[in-house]
């Protein structure tokens, strides 16, 4: 069976590998990501390279991880410097383009497409330069957005919703316009911003999810969340500290979920074009976001951390040669996807890419079932250190810069409530993994070189009060909306 010779790569933002119908959510709708993953491959357990927008996209984007490419934050962001897949594919003649939110520096930078259509960008080119502060002297101050936006779902159309409906419009007639050329190969990649908050949907959807009838999340109450001082800092500096009624997280959850639904009728409207433009026998369809969501398990919302909600993704891939209803059980990363892509559409990897540290998928998807340890990294505002993460069979070790690590049995625990790092019949497989980490990098050296480059940027871009009086980024804007700063209490 031949390679589909066409990709469209769809991408949201936000979205919790658990939160789909296919992979056992018991109450969220979402039958178009239920139509490719039961036409296609599912991969049950992906993980995104660092649960922040920017780090995650560049990642995405080159396939290399934060420490070898630089692009630690939603400051430090892709900037057209490292190759990504979409410039080996445009050079081997292939259309590349794109819908929708990218989050790099600009594009007045080459980042490897014909086109950008409705690109968003980190602000000003600049983006969330409040973060680099964890770097300083100074550090992060506290910030309140995060809860007053968690906590105020409502009907109707917020920024976010109304550019995901012109994303949508705009790739349909892309896609019909592709269809009625008949040329060469096309690569798009469609890129969404929900389902970030803020939670604004639809009245027939604010009334399918009721907050009644949300499933609650694990240790999200004050006297269940965990301890751990680095998720404590997480959890203080997103505005979290303080702690959370029952009626703020189903109403955040009921609000979340309606989302994630409005997200995959977008979606639906494209597979329509996909079906109706006879697009759907040469094409393939690759799905995942940028990273999760911790929907108040832990006591968190946002992302930053390497639990499973923040550091899983949903992946699912879809094509003529795959086939339908594959699951895929064996830990994967964003970063394998640059050499599946590549494979995929017929394109022989540079010399430069020799050295990536991802690996092709299709063996997977041709029925192999070896595994390898699965790596990620967060680096971001939200976060006094660096922290690691390796995954290895059911194992996971989550190790903190100047705290103490963390381990979770998966396999007998998939939602982390029982860290084993303090046990002692765990000891042994703790420095186990812990010795597997420093085999791949040095954790203390990398949180090192991540905050001088962060001190760097700093000065580059005025000093700490400057950034300090610029304030921090709720979230980014659509292009040509106003900014929502929020001042800091220095």
């Amino acid at each position: 069976m031949s390679r589909a010779r066409n990709l469209i790569f769809i991408l949201t933002d936000n979205h919790a590998r658990s939160m789909a119908g296919c992979y056992g959510h018991p109450l969220v709708k979402t039958p178009t990501l239920d139509w490719l993953a039961a036409h296609g491959a599912r991969f049950r357990n992906a993980y995104c390279a660092s649960p922040l927008c920017c780090p995650s996209r560049a990642a995405l984007a080159t396939g290399r991880f934060p420490h070898q490419s630089g692009y630690w934050d939603n400051a430090l962001a892709y900037d057209g410097r490292l190759p990504t897949w979409h410039h080996r594919l445009r050079a081997s003649d292939c259309e590349v383009s794109s819908i929708g939110k990218l989050h790099y520096v600009s594009s007045e930078n080459d980042n490897g497409f014909v086109d950008e259509l409705l690109p968003m960008h980190i602000v000003e080119g600049r983006g969330a330069l409040i973060g680099l502060l964890r770097a300083t002297e100074h550090g992060v101050p506290p910030r309140t957005g995060p809860r007053q936006m968690y906590g105020r779902p409502r009907v109707g159309e917020a920024d976010y919703q109304r550019y995901d409906r012109d994303i949508t419009a705009a790739a349909v007639d892309w896609l019909a316009r592709r269809a009625r050329e008949a040329s060469g190969p096309f690569a798009l990649l469609l890129s969404y911003a929900s389902p970030h908050p803020p939670f604004s949907v639809p009245a027939r959807l604010s009334e399918r999810y009721g907050p009644e009838d949300v499933p609650m999340p694990v240790q999200w109450r004050a006297n269940e969340r965990p301890t751990h001082p680095a998720i404590e800092h997480v959890r203080a500096h997103d505005g979290f500290e303080q702690p959370l009624s029952e009626d703020y997280v189903r109403n955040a959850l009921a609000g979340y979920c309606a989302l994630v639904n409005l997200v995959d009728e977008q979606i639906g409207q494209i597979m329509d074009c996909v079906r109706s433009s006879g697009l759907l026998e040469s094409t393939r369809i690759v799905y995942t976001s940028d990273h999760g969501e911790a929907g108040g398990n832990h006591g968190l919302f946002a992302k930053s951390t390497l639990y499973e909600h923040s550091s899983g993704v949903p992946l699912l891939m879809m094509g003529p040669d795959i086939s339908p209803g594959t699951v895929i059980e064996p830990a994967v990363s964003h970063v394998d996807l640059f050499p599946t892509i590549l494979e995929s559409m017929g394109v022989e990897p540079d010399e430069a890419d020799r050295d990536l540290p991802g690996r092709s998928l299709w063996p997977l998807l041709d029925g192999e079932t070896h595994s390898q340890p699965v790596f990620a990294e967060v680096h971001v505002q939200s976060t006094r250190n660096g922290a690691f993460m390796l995954r290895d069979g059911a194992l996971k070790l989550i190790y903190h810069v100047d705290a103490p690590s963390q381990l979770f049995d998966l396999a007998n625990d998939p939602l982390e409530t029982r860290d084993l790092a303090g046990e002692p019949a765990w000891q042994a497989r703790l420095e186990a993994l812990q010795s597997q980490l420093r085999e791949r990098l040095d954790p203390e050296s990398v949180d090192a070189r991540c905050k001088q480059a962060q001190r760097a940027h700093v000065d580059r871009m005025g000093g700490i009060e400057q950034i300090l009086e610029r304030g921090s980024i709720t979230y980014t804007p659509v292009p040509g909306d106003p900014l929502n700063l929020e001042k800091m209490v220095r």
